[in-house]
């Protein structure tokens, strides 16, 4: 921490990092220089959320009935439910629907703190709807104050019509979903959820394969509900992320350090399926890189508040507050391939700032929950201001 610091911003980049008034005279603030006051609050990197589901329509909230009333998710997805309950409700929306729904979340990230956020597909499964959400992270990422990181995630389970041929829903994302998203430059990432109810192990190395040869970086959900193989799959394909890791062993976590994944950890979907954590500790402990996300879905994490999964994260998992705060600036950042770029407040780096009005760093994840910024900086512009208090 830099008490009584400063950031002198030059375009989109970082120029100076400082106490305040100790820059350099040749980068001494001249009178076209906007001057945004942090009030004695705290300036972090702009926040970096790295796994969300947000383009999607529909409620689950009746499904979050059913598990309170004992109901196993596995068991409410094998009966139609689930992922393919918001399946059914995307489909049947419009663009515009899909668009307005998105942004008006992507405004309640702002409003966080949250500069960069990565989008997955998912809500589709079939051709036409995977290509019409990626279409729509494409126009909010070019309309809105935020980066998007958009995520091609077909493979998220087998749709109602395949499940009685699962390899032909297969065949389908490697032969004509994947070619037509690279072909549209709809993606940078290619996501599979390794799971049980949803793509063996194998199935999944096919799919991700074909990604990798496209050209698109590689990304797992793995071990969430079971062990089915997705974290050493994500090592042994160099995968940029390994997400959840609820179900995770000794051998997976040695994998993961060796090929340097990072493990992106999602407090709010462990929460709301009452799971066991995954090992933080030791996934730290063996030097593995470790981000912190909402994983922002209708179904098992319905929230925005990506500090409260920094709280959880230290609360639940064993993170430290430096850990949390590293999981959703520098190693978020790094989790969607843009280390360096963003999530650190340095000279050189993206100008992307938050500020908070708060005294000490640490109450970021002190309170529980409900921390919006007072401002945000995107690209050395403020595009976020907030009148209320923090």
């Amino acid at each position: 921490m830099v008490a009584g610091g400063a950031v002198l911003c030059a375009g989109d980049r970082i120029a100076w990092v400082g106490t305040d008034g100790a820059w350099p005279e040749a980068l001494a603030p001249g009178p076209g220089c906007e001057v945004l006051d942090a009030a004695g609050g705290v300036i972090t990197a702009g926040l970096v959320e790295c796994h969300t589901h947000i383009v999607f329509a529909g409620s689950r909230a009746g499904e979050f009935a059913r598990r309170l009333a004992g109901e196993d998710y596995a068991e409410i997805l094998r009966q139609g439910g689930g992922i393919l309950g918001t399946v059914r409700h995307t489909r049947a929306a419009s663009d515009g629907e899909l668009r307005a729904l998105a942004r008006a979340r992507l405004e309640s990230l702002l409003s966080r703190g949250v500069t960069t956020v990565e989008v997955k597909s998912g809500y589709g499964l079939d051709a036409e709807t995977e290509l019409r959400i990626l279409r729509v992270v494409r126009d909010l990422d070019r309309e809105g104050p935020w980066d998007l990181v958009p995520t091609f995630l077909g493979a998220h389970t087998v749709p109602a019509e395949r499940r009685s041929d699962r390899g032909r829903y297969v065949d389908e994302v490697v032969e004509e979903m994947l070619p037509r998203v690279v072909g549209e430059g709809l993606a940078r990432f290619c996501d599979v959820f390794c799971e049980r109810e949803a793509f063996s192990a194998a199935e999944s190395r096919r799919i991700l394969t074909r990604a990798r040869d496209l050209g698109l970086g590689l990304k797992v959900h793995a071990e969430q509900i079971t062990r089915a193989g997705g974290a050493a799959l994500a090592a042994e394909l160099g995968a940029t992320s390994a997400d959840h890791l609820e179900r995770v062993e000794a051998a997976d976590v040695e994998a993961l350090a060796g090929a340097g994944v990072t493990a992106v950890l999602l407090p709010g979907a462990m929460l709301f399926l009452r799971s066991a954590a995954p090992p933080a500790r030791a996934l730290r402990g063996a030097g593995v890189r470790v981000a912190v996300s909402t994983d922002w879905n209708p179904g098992t994490s319905p929230t925005p508040d990506l500090l409260l999964m920094g709280t959880l994260g230290c609360l639940a998992m064993g993170l430290t507050l430096e850990e949390a705060l590293a999981g959703i600036t520098a190693h978020a950042a790094r989790a969607v391939g843009l280390e360096g770029d963003r999530g650190q407040v340095r000279i050189g780096a993206r100008a992307d700032l938050a500020v908070f009005r708060v005294t000490d760093w640490r109450e970021l994840f002190y309170a529980l929950g409900h921390r919006p910024a007072s401002a945000v900086v995107k690209d050395g512009r403020i595009v976020f201001r907030s009148d209320g208090p923090s």
